[in-house]
């Protein structure tokens, strides 16, 4: 399934220098991408405490919002207002599309 790399990137003589460019680690690379993750499952869960208010999710989103912002260096994520208006949101539909 996995193939190794046999050949010099071609990214690295395009750029000039390895130094023209900063240069993330894989782990910070995960942490990126673990931070969009749990940020796009606050906004559900900010969506679904509207829906169906509840101390439980309230403890999630707080800890979420925790894990987002420590994986983002400390900046706080965007969260939801629990005032949000419009249209009425479908619980089982934000369910969904937090597993999803």
């Amino acid at each position: 399934m996995y193939e190794p790399i046999r050949a010099k990137s071609v990214h690295s003589t395009m750029a000039g220098t390895p130094h023209d460019f900063p240069h993330r680690s894989r782990e910070e690379e995960l942490d990126i991408q673990l931070a969009g993750h749990l940020a796009a499952l606050l906004a559900v869960t900010d969506e679904l405490r509207v829906a169906a208010p509840s101390a439980d999710l309230d403890t999630a989103a707080e800890r979420l919002a925790g894990e987002v912002a420590r994986l983002r260096g400390g900046r706080t994520p965007a969260r939801a207002s629990a005032t949000t208006t419009g249209r009425e949101p479908n619980a089982a539909a934000l369910h969904r599309r937090a597993h999803a």
